[in-house]
């Protein structure tokens, strides 16, 4: 969620999965629900407080349906940073892990530090690794066109390792639409209304980012997505192509309905 001052070395890349992201529009519009097993499911954001409030229901969704949800965070701090004489590591980990603990998932936490996150080589082979030992059978990521480098860094780590892989489904989710992710393709709803409260508190277990002004962004998006599809709360995915054979996510998305004149 944190601002980031640079992105020029980025653009290359990032002009790249312009190209390349819509070529691969969704061809499927709502998750199958005949799956009876359960699933692992990864979800991969950037900093310490991303998937909660990208995905945060439908993290607790899958949860609470009785799914595995790993959730990934590339980055927990910068530098040699402190928030109140602690290192920033300790402090946005302690806060991650009890997000997670409301939405029921399990927190995983990369090594690298904000200013030295790239979808470099050796990450892209380090995140890929990680996955394969993992074996999920979904993974859902940062949409890769992003204000924010390191959200950036993220959606085109997943991308790579789905290129390398394959073998289980990509979706990606927005955050800060329209500020930080742009041009998201909003494919997928999901009536989040029933745990738009827990999805709220596990966002409120990083008090040291401030969670009352961006939530609010987040809130407005909600209601956004919501209209979109017909409810009161939303939050939107994309699905990069329907694999033959690899589960797709296990919850009733909704369609998009038409305006009212």
């Amino acid at each position: 969620m944190h601002r980031h001052p640079t992105i020029g070395k980025y653009l290359a890349s990032f002009l790249l999965l312009v190209v390349a992201i819509p070529t691969l529009l969704p061809r499927t519009l709502h998750a199958d629900q005949s799956q009876p097993k359960r699933l692992r499911v990864v979800v991969f954001g950037a900093h310490c407080d991303d998937p909660e409030s990208g995905a945060g229901g439908l993290i607790t969704l899958l949860a609470r349906g009785g799914h595995e949800v790993i959730v990934g965070y590339a980055t927990s701090f910068r530098g040699d940073r402190k928030i109140g004489g602690r290192p920033e590591a300790e402090v946005r980990r302690a806060e991650a892990e009890a997000a997670c603990k409301i939405m029921g998932a399990t927190p995983k936490f990369f090594p690298y530090a904000h200013e030295k996150l790239f979808a470099d080589e050796a990450t892209v082979k380090e995140v890929s690794a990680w996955l394969e030992d993992v074996k999920p059978d979904i993974v859902v990521a940062h949409w890769p066109l992003d204000t924010h480098p390191n959200h950036h860094v993220v959606g085109s780590l997943a991308w790579q390792s789905y290129r390398h892989s394959e073998v289980w489904n990509l979706y990606f989710f927005e955050v800060m639409t329209d500020r930080q992710s742009l041009g998201f393709h909003a494919e997928l709803y999901l009536d989040v209304g029933p745990v738009r409260e827990t999805k709220r508190q596990a966002c409120f277990c990083h008090k040291s980012q401030d969670p009352d002004g961006w939530w609010q962004v987040h809130e407005a998006m909600h209601k956004r997505r919501g209209a979109e599809c017909g409810v009161e709360y939303a939050e939107a995915y994309t699905l990069v192509e329907a694999n033959p054979g690899s589960p797709l996510l296990p919850v009733e998305f909704r369609k998009k309905v038409a305006p009212k004149n």
